[in-house]
């Protein structure tokens, strides 16, 4: 059985990859909230505020018991050790199976740039934690975007992305559901503001899905343009 039949690549694009419609529309839903989100903390707008009275309230947002504990379990998707190194795992095994180490450097770069901006964000803005009993821009914090959120949802879908199989589809819907899952575990123990997990999320996934259009190029090289 060939790559081409098995994988039905001409007809539903690489590895279960959705057709590049709907991904252009998540991509323009993705840097739209990125874009009104960033505008709204800079401006101490209503996201913001929510942000204050959600965290700083009287009681303040803070899991406990064994939804701290669940929550805990949910938020290690997001640790970049653990999900930078399971895409690059996804991309040495799809690479050894197809013969094609380019996707490994492609894969491989596209991870290094993605912690980039993900680092350079936070640097831009500063932002304080929740933690810190205030709220603060250019102060030297790391809060805005959620680095947890936004790796988490990148290297999820681009892991999903690259394992094979008819079940791929689902393991792409699987990786939205946990990568929405970090990014409220982010608020729910109190790590970040919910504005920082909501650019997060929207940033991790605009890079995710770029990381899938470079998968699909590439496969598109090797097995001709889609139909």
């Amino acid at each position: 059985m060939t790559f081409r039949r098995r994988w039905r690549i001409p007809r539903d694009g690489v590895l279960g990859l959705a057709r590049w419609r709907p991904s252009a529309a998540l991509c323009g839903l993705a840097v739209v909230v990125v874009v009104v989100s960033t505008a709204d903390v800079l401006a101490a707008g209503p996201l913001r505020r929510w942000d204050q009275h959600v965290m700083l309230g009287l009681d303040g947002l803070r899991a406990t018991g064994w939804p701290h504990v669940a929550w805990r379990m949910i938020v290690v998707g997001g640790q970049f050790w653990l999900v930078g190194s399971l895409v690059m795992i996804a991309a040495v095994v799809a690479a050894w199976r197809r013969r094609d180490l380019l996707l490994v450097a492609a894969v491989g770069g596209w991870l290094a740039v993605t912690s980039a901006l993900v680092w350079l964000f936070k640097q831009a803005l500063g932002r304080t934690p929740p933690g810190s009993g205030g709220d603060l821009l250019f102060a030297a914090g790391q809060s805005f975007p959620s680095g947890h959120a936004a790796l988490g949802a990148a290297c999820l879908l681009v892991s999903a992305t690259l394992v094979q199989g008819d079940g791929g589809r689902y393991l792409v819907g699987a990786a939205h559901v946990l990568a929405v899952g970090v990014a409220a575990a982010t608020v729910a123990l109190g790590y970040h503001w919910p504005s920082d997990a909501i650019a997060g999320w929207a940033l991790g996934l605009g890079l995710g899905l770029l990381g899938r259009a470079i998968v699909a190029r590439l496969e598109q090289r090797r097995n001709g343009p889609w139909r």
